[in-house]
């Protein structure tokens, strides 16, 4: 069995990335979803290997991707889909920007509940609609932790008013990695069947669990999977971002017609690199998945406790899924932003709060999805910019 060396230090330097360039020198970038790991052999292997093969043209939806993704369904979910169900994006985003230009009227609302991806609130209103933001309650898990829990009652009465036409719902969730549990997909699904508001599920972290179970909830009943949307992406699984490929199931065809011709009206093509990728990271990746969810585990495990013990002021949650860490820093002493502290007192850059919606004031979210080398030197500039608020206050 191939051991993968997560601990190994890549240069990203001079490489173009999003994610180290967009900092000063010196300053650790711990901010956008983007690991800090080599993708596995089989991905980097099938772009090499239609790399030798030295044409490029246009290139049709892959029937080998397809058939990859309906067994992956199968096997993970019991969610038996078809060839046919499965559509391509050049990413997710974009995806949520096709949802809100073909779905629904202008001037429709998008219902979400914060905080949330910050790309959902763009999505919606730059297609003519606008946002029913809902924040969710947050819930202090003694002193160190916290989580947060859903107003079923706002979320009802939300669904209800004629404008409603459509539901973004992230599960795993980001920013707070948690996993929706069935009685409350349950709830949603029954919710929007009712009002008929359509479900996008931003399913993308479903990969990336680190303890307990996802359900897609289009699974749920044949009714939800008729009024579901349900996005996935070799894309943070398997550190392929810049492959720019994701994966839209919909199981009902005006559904999937619809899809496909907002996509069409803006020419939105995977390229051939990005299936590819795709393909080699879900038909040979997963024993590398196994080992990366282990380390990832205990990266963080090992980010929790230090915050436990040396910066007792900042609460965590204690995410189910992804590789991302949601702080709550507003007991701490700080003038102006928390993202603008860590940054300026720390040389450590995550992503501010404010991305994530009005209920993200006062947070970061801190990505420890790198070498732990790198997470501990994070860490202790944390703590070093911590202690030092303690002295000047």
């Amino acid at each position: 069995m191939t051991e993968y060396n997560f601990d190994e230090i890549i240069d990203r330097s001079g490489h173009h990335s999003a994610k180290w360039g967009a900092v000063d020198a010196g300053c650790l970038p711990m901010w956008v979803a983007d690991m800090d790991f080599r993708s596995p052999p089989s991905a980097i292997s099938a772009m090499i290997e239609r790399t030798e093969h030295g044409v490029f043209g246009y290139t049709l939806d892959p029937p080998k991707l397809k058939d990859v993704i309906v067994e992956r369904m199968s096997r993970l979910y019991d969610w038996e889909i078809s060839p046919d169900d499965v559509l391509f994006s050049p990413g997710m985003v974009l995806a949520l920007a096709a949802v809100c230009r073909g779905f629904g009227k202008p001037g429709d609302a998008v219902l979400i509940q914060t905080p949330v991806y910050g790309s959902f609130f763009k999505a919606v209103t730059n297609n003519q609609k606008f946002t029913y933001n809902l924040d969710m309650t947050y819930v202090a898990d003694g002193a160190h932790h916290f989580h947060y829990e859903c107003d079923y009652e706002a979320f009802e009465m939300a669904a209800r008013e004629a404008q409603t036409s459509i539901h973004l719902q992230c599960n795993p969730q980001n920013p707070a990695g948690f996993i929706y549990p069935r009685h409350e997909l349950e709830r949603i699904g029954e919710i929007c069947l009712e009002n008929n508001v359509l479900i996008v599920a931003d399913e993308i972290h479903s990969d990336l669990i680190l303890e307990g179970k996802h359900i897609p909830i289009a699974t749920l009943s044949d009714e939800i999977a008729q009024h579901t949307l349900t996005m996935i992406a070799p894309s943070k699984t398997f550190n392929l971002a810049g492959m720019a490929c994701s994966v839209l199931i919909a199981q009902n065809k005006d559904i999937r017609r619809t899809m496909a011709a907002a996509l069409q009206s803006i020419s939105a093509h995977v390229n051939i690199m990005g299936y590819e990728a795709a393909y080699g990271a879900y038909s040979g990746g997963e024993e590398w998945l196994r080992q990366l969810l282990l380390y990832l585990k205990d990266n963080r495990d090992y980010a929790i406790e230090f915050i436990r013990e040396h910066m007792p002021q900042v609460k965590t949650t204690i995410p189910q899924s992804t590789y991302l860490l949601w702080l709550d820093m507003r007991d701490l002493p700080i003038e102006g932003d928390a993202a603008a502290f860590c940054i300026e007192r720390a040389a450590v850059a995550p992503t501010g709060g404010s991305f994530f919606g009005s209920a993200g004031q006062g947070f970061v979210r801190l990505n420890f999805g790198c070498p732990r080398s790198v997470l501990e030197d994070g860490l202790q500039r944390l703590k070093v910019a911590v202690d030092s608020l303690a002295v000047s206050v």
